[in-house]
């Protein structure tokens, strides 16, 4: 079996990591992948390429806080350092490694937050190349009333 791991380093992609870690069976697959813009901006958790050392530094964050923990689990890892938003970079690996799953972690909240955040989660569930596994973040956090 072929998964591909949302990998950006923010509390979605570890509860993402976390889920593959109790849940896929020992020898799965995981494809770690990191989107990075063309433009290297600023993507979930990553600073600019200049900033972080290059590919080489990103990639090396990703096998350390990503694919060692995954194979301490028994599962096999590749990472993977994709020129695509974090979204399209997701479905480009997932089409060419021929995925079975996708699993990403989302905060939980309402639709126009998804909309104007760009939500990873919220592009992938309307046309997802294959099985998605979205794993919920924590449990919504209740609004303070207002004075």
């Amino acid at each position: 079996m072929k998964v591909v791991l949302s990998a950006d380093r923010t509390d979605e992609g570890t509860v993402a990591r976390d889920w593959c870690g109790s849940n896929l069976d020992p020898g799965t697959t995981v494809i770690a992948v990191v989107g990075v813009s063309n433009t290297n901006e600023f993507v979930y958790g990553f600073p600019l390429f200049d900033a972080m050392g290059g590919t080489a530094a990103i990639l090396e964050e990703v096998e350390q806080h990503y694919c060692i923990p995954l194979v301490d689990s028994g599962l096999a890892c590749q990472t993977r350092l994709v020129h695509h938003h974090q979204a399209q970079a997701l479905v480009e690996v997932a089409d060419e490694e021929n995925a079975d799953l996708i699993v990403i972690g989302k905060h939980p909240h309402g639709a126009f937050t998804d909309a104007v955040a760009g939500e990873v989660a919220s592009r992938l569930v309307h046309q997802p190349p294959c099985t998605l596994v979205v794993v919920p973040t924590t449990a919504r956090r209740e609004v303070a009333p207002s004075r």
